[in-house]
């Protein structure tokens, strides 16, 4: 697999490819067509915003896909992704996260870009993406890994042995299984959507050139918070850590650790996130804690398979949701030992995280 490949296998690879695009518009076109095509497609879904201001009342556009893929063109032409800087290549994987919403369907932005805009037009951009300074500092192996506690009530770090998280985690999800309803598929329900280990356990990323960890810049379902405590981590170099690179790496975790979530909540939510409508399952963490130290979550990964219905076998898939791109997270005692920490801070006038 190519870069290029990885940037166009998966709805986060092709956002993020966007992103990047979008990052590199210096001068921004008047043509609404982008935005009437959102509008639109909302409209359709049922999930339109009402528009508000002169000619709020309409008649309004309703581009065609031709006039919306030349907009995506133009737009690759007007923007110098090959420019991509390591800030702007941050921010876009961001966004990406950002928009990464899988208990409910598709934003319009990954619709459009999953089933309008050709392939062959992603791809110019991605071949420009690749060779960008800011995409290779990005994809730079590091060999320190920092932890990251955000400064708001509810997220502070560690502070329960794992084994312990991890059964309270195990346990609550007995209790819903057991609990679980036949519902129709489409029925407005839903839950919890995650497949990350439970919180409480310790979760490190790397620090792309400097410009602090990951796990500051590119969250799922961000809550807001933009003030955190970094933290050095002293990572084991002989630490059983199993590594996710694509969706297979994920699908084989379920097939050796599986636990079934079929009748959960997250069917729902999956079903509108992905369209699929089965048999689900998760890895069950307790289970992987018992033969790994940690699990990683490549950014390759990520972008590869983040939101997708990953095939497990003839009846179940799962899904890789609420992850941050190029976590690990530690699943047993003793956990690696952090180092003295440092505040940083989102600064908007920057539009960045900066030590504070």
């Amino acid at each position: 697999m190519t870069v290029i490949e990885d940037l166009l296998a998966g709805p986060r690879g092709r956002r993020f490819c966007w992103e990047l695009v979008v990052a590199t518009v210096t001068e921004p076109s008047d043509d609404d067509t982008l935005f009437w095509a959102r509008h639109r497609l909302d409209q359709r879904r049922g999930s339109g915003g009402v528009l508000f201001g002169p000619g709020a009342a309409g008649p309004h556009p309703d581009p065609s896909s031709a006039q919306v893929v030349a907009a995506y063109g133009a737009a690759v032409d007007a923007g110098d992704p090959a420019a991509v800087t390591l800030d702007q290549a941050l921010a876009a994987l961001g966004r990406t996260a950002d928009s990464a919403l899988w208990w409910q369907e598709p934003d319009a932005d990954d619709v459009l870009l999953d089933t309008v805009v050709p392939r062959t037009l992603l791809a110019r951009a991605a071949d420009a993406v690749v060779r960008s300074p800011g995409l290779r500092a990005l994809s730079a192996p590091t060999a320190q890994e920092w932890a990251v506690v955000p400064d708001t009530p509810g997220h502070g770090g560690p502070e329960l042995p794992a084994p312990e998280v991890l059964a309270a985690w195990r346990r609550e999800l007995l209790v819903e299984r057991a609990h679980g309803r036949e519902d129709p598929v489409d029925a407005s329900i839903s839950g919890t959507w995650w497949t990350t280990p439970p919180s409480g356990l310790l979760e490190t990323t790397s620090d792309p050139g400097g410009r602090g960890p990951l796990a500051l810049w590119a969250i799922e379902d961000h809550t807001g918070w933009e003030r955190a405590e970094v933290t050095p981590v002293a990572v084991d170099p002989t630490a059983r850590i199993v590594t996710i690179d694509d969706g297979e790496d994920w699908a084989a975790l379920c097939r050796r650790f599986p636990f079934d979530v079929s009748t959960t909540t997250r069917r729902h939510d999956w079903w509108r996130a992905t369209g699929r409508d089965g048999d689900w399952v998760v890895p069950d963490w307790a289970a992987v804690a018992e033969r790994y130290d940690a699990v990683h979550l490549t950014l390759r990964g990520w972008l590869r398979s983040s939101g997708t219905a990953i095939p497990v076998d003839d009846r179940t898939a799962s899904v890789i949701a609420g992850w941050t791109p190029g976590a690990t997270v530690w699943l047993r005692d003793p956990r690696p030992t952090p180092g003295a920490a440092s505040t940083w801070a989102w600064n908007d006038d920057r539009s960045g995280w900066f030590p504070a």
